[in-house]
């Protein structure tokens, strides 16, 4: 049979009804009755329980289920977060094939250790021609109403997949969120509803993975040096306390306090040549998430800011024509390959209520992508993506995925 795809979405507020709407929507996309595969996504404010009942109730018994909490919905006409949104999107081919690993304990036994773990299973199977992944993980390790939230470090997962991994395979991954407050989070893995787990997509057979980086930032300083960390607070920055060095860069003419800090603050990591023409695509860039201010420091969702890093604070510059090049470049590289769904995981704070866009840049990848493909995009805390050759955590970015056959 021909590959078929279709993405469908809901914002009932009641969860059994939205997964009913949504995996209704996908199946008519698609055409026809078969389902061998459903992505599962919904926001915090559902029961995914309920959710989940509702979705298997359209879909059947049979196919395998994949997903987890998501800040938001994009799809080819729908764009929508902080509230009910929900989505699915299902596959169904005689051509690609489907393989999915999973690994629980991520606060356990430690996001390196279930890396290596959910890389060893990946590797232990054989596939048709040249596999695609996707992998996602819980970002919250710990919640607390009261007291924060603590994060699981994509960092340490990639160092643990690469580990077990030969080669990467062409990839992209996520880090999931059901909402900027970073609540807990639950992951579907067939008929499991699960938290700290980490999973693994895997097509293959037909089936092939283009990715590319959409990032939305600009050096807005010179080069400057972490001179002391530990793990991902970034302490001292040129031998200066680290929001001391932040305030500098601004200038004292900035509107913004330390207390600003948290999401607004961003460094970036030229992969690239370090006095080269500036390349969007070689930047690896590192959001602040909270302030250690009894030590000074910028608390970061990634730990690779070491001593000896060279860093530049950047600024946000979502460009829109910049975000649909990429998209049509991606697109255009396909050749004569036909693409069957796209993937697009998005940075939460790309979303325009939090980082002050006049307009939507998700929009900008429906108009490219969401014209030619079913598109099912989801808001995420940590996007994973290739950046100079390899995985990287990214933060601030979005990671467009076509698969084609």
């Amino acid at each position: 049979m021909t590959t078929m795809a279709g993405v469908g979405c809901s914002e009932s507020p009641d969860s059994r009804t939205a997964g009913i709407e949504a995996a209704r929507a996908a199946m008519c996309e698609t055409g026809g009755n078969r389902c061998d595969l459903a992505l599962l996504h919904h926001t915090a404010k559902h029961d995914p329980q309920q959710f989940h009942d509702g979705v298997r109730s359209v879909v059947g018994s049979s196919p395998r289920l994949i997903g987890g909490y998501a800040g938001g919905i994009i799809t080819r006409d729908y764009l929508g977060y902080d509230g009910y949104q929900s989505a699915v999107g299902v596959l169904a081919s005689d051509k690609v094939k489907m393989d999915m690993f999973i690994e629980h304990g991520l606060n356990k036994h430690g996001e390196h250790e279930i890396g290596r773990r959910l890389g060893r299973q990946i590797q232990s199977k054989r596939y048709e021609g040249s596999p695609g992944l996707i992998y996602m993980y819980d970002s919250v390790k710990s919640f607390s109403p009261t007291g924060g939230f603590d994060m699981n470090v994509g960092t340490y997962l990639m160092e643990g997949l690469s580990e077990s991994l030969d080669t990467w395979p062409s990839a992209a991954g996520m880090g999931m969120i059901g909402n900027i407050q970073f609540n807990p989070t639950f992951q579907f893995f067939d008929d499991q509803i699960v938290q700290q787990a980490a999973m693994a997509l895997v097509l293959h057979g037909s089936a092939r993975l283009d990715t590319i980086v959409m990032h939305g930032c600009k050096p807005a300083s010179a080069y400057h040096t972490v001179t002391r960390a530990d793990r991902n607070v970034v302490l001292e920055i040129d031998g200066k306390p680290a929001l001391d060095a932040v305030a500098e860069m601004l200038g004292p003419h900035s509107d913004r306090g330390w207390q600003d800090y948290p999401l607004f603050i961003t460094l970036g990591v030229n992969k690239g040549k370090k006095f080269g023409e500036y390349k969007e695509e070689e930047y690896a860039n590192r959001l602040c998430m909270a302030i250690d201010q009894q030590r000074r420091g910028l608390v970061m969702f990634e730990p690779d800011l070491t001593p000896g890093t060279e860093i530049q604070l950047m600024r946000r510059s979502v460009d829109f024509d910049y975000i649909r090049q990429r998209a049509q470049q991606l697109h255009d590289d396909l050749g004569h390959r036909k693409p069957f769904l796209a993937l697009y995981i998005d940075c939460m704070g790309r979303a325009a209520s939090y980082c002050g866009s006049d307009g939507e840049e998700g929009a900008e990848v429906q108009k490219v992508i969401g014209s030619q493909m079913p598109l099912l995009g989801m808001y995420t805390g940590v996007e994973l993506g290739a950046v100079g050759g390899r995985q990287q955590a990214l933060d601030w970015s979005g990671v467009l995925c076509v698969f084609s056959e």
